[in-house]
């Protein structure tokens, strides 16, 4: 069993999962940008993985970085980009010598963050590396998606070619609101299949809990949505939150 995001990494980048940093990328960032009236400049990206979202934002002309703790993502990463300033490291300790208009952290990867100290420190070090007036983008699964959408289906089949098979299985802990996902991979090895596993958790916060923890960090919530795209308000059976918060200035 090895730790999130080594073995996983390449098949990350390579299955169907970078759809949604492409959808945030394209789609989702430039509403948000739209709806906020903001155009920043710099731009960090927090869990930044594989570099899609990252990469993009370089494209368009922001200074970007990106920041991840596996160092096998970053590893793709700096496939994807040569103008990104690419960064190993824990996002609840972060502490760069620059501050950003834009801090965004996408694809619940907040919620991989187990205990609520994790999530304040992480919050407070968004704020101290935001500049005043910039804006801190996120989203989260929520209790509900982890707890109830998660476990409607407890095993897929989520890849099958003709060298690698993936399955996915899923459980909750309903005391710890803690979600284990287990990947089991099968890579072909010439004629013999070689089998490997990761264990994914990831925990879900109340959001009177997020929002408190953003506040305290100085920071205000603004959006706080179901669906990013309507800018539809959060409902009690959304499986994901979306939510904006600037730092006063």
């Amino acid at each position: 069993m090895t730790q999130p995001y080594q073995r996983f990494a390449r098949h990350y980048h390579e299955g169907h999962y970078t759809q949604f940093a492409r959808w945030v990328s394209e789609t989702v960032f430039p509403h948000f940008q739209q709806a906020l009236s903001f155009q920043p400049q710099s731009l960090l990206d927090l869990a930044c993985g594989s570099g899609i979202f990252a990469a993009h934002m370089a494209a368009k002309g922001l200074h970007v970085t990106g920041l991840d703790i596996s160092p096998m993502m970053l590893e793709i990463a700096r496939e994807q980009s040569s103008s990104v300033n690419w960064v190993e490291g824990d996002m609840s300790r972060l502490k760069l010598a620059e501050r950003f208009d834009c801090v965004t952290c996408f694809f619940d990867s907040l919620n991989y963050l187990l205990h609520a100290e994790e999530i304040a420190r992480t919050f407070q070090a968004v704020s101290a590396h935001l500049n005043p007036g910039g804006y801190f983008i996120f989203d989260m699964n929520t209790i509900y998606g982890l707890a109830v959408s998660w476990q409607r289906f407890p095993y897929n089949l989520n890849q099958d070619t003709e060298d690698y098979l993936e399955l996915m299985g899923t459980a909750y802990d309903y005391e710890l609101d803690i979600a284990d996902v287990r990947f089991i991979m099968f890579e072909r090895e010439g004629e013999r299949w070689a089998r490997f596993e990761e264990i994914h958790r990831e925990r879900g916060y109340h959001l009177d809990d997020i929002l408190l923890m953003l506040e305290q960090a100085g920071l205000q919530p603004g959006y706080i949505l179901g669906d990013p795209m309507s800018l539809r308000p959060l409902a009690e059976n959304d499986g994901r939150v979306w939510i904006t918060a600037q730092k006063p200035g």
